[in-house]
């Protein structure tokens, strides 16, 4: 029957003499531990994973009878000067769809040629991307 040799017994090469290489000279400490740090093999992967969780929603149609509201909120929001919260559709810029943002500031202008409005912190919002206009 033969004998199985225990795996962490080293005392067979323990003595056994260190021969340094005359070719090449010694590395440092420093580089050769280096040489066994750890890396990221799959590099992005959980960048990709991040992304791939990450929820989008479609863009909310509006009623005719909702948009002709928010037009007449708009009109005296504008001239009221106060602060608003405003919720709106910001598109994602990587996958489709995107999510409802909401925001608290004034209206400083509404370009009628662009259909967007500019807040007092000269933030752009396109006026179809406007889901909800209400007071702070």
């Amino acid at each position: 029957m033969a004998t199985i040799k225990n795996i962490h017994d080293y005392t067979d090469i323990m003595e056994a003499p260190y021969n340094k290489s005359t070719k090449y000279k010694q590395m440092k400490r420093k580089e050769r531990a280096a040489q066994f740090a750890p890396f990221a093999a799959l590099t992005g992967h959980k960048a990709l994973i991040h992304e791939t969780e990450r929820l989008t929603e479609d863009k909310r149609i509006i009623d005719e009878n909702k948009r002709i509201l928010l037009d007449q909120k708009l009109n005296y929001y504008l001239k009221a000067k106060e602060i608003i919260k405003i919720t709106y559709f910001k598109k994602d810029k990587e996958r489709t769809g995107g999510c409802y943002c909401t925001i608290e500031q004034s209206i400083k202008k509404v370009d009628e040629i662009y259909k967007t409005i500019t807040l007092n912190n000269q933030q752009i919002i396109a006026i179809d991307d406007i889901y909800d206009l209400e007071e702070k």
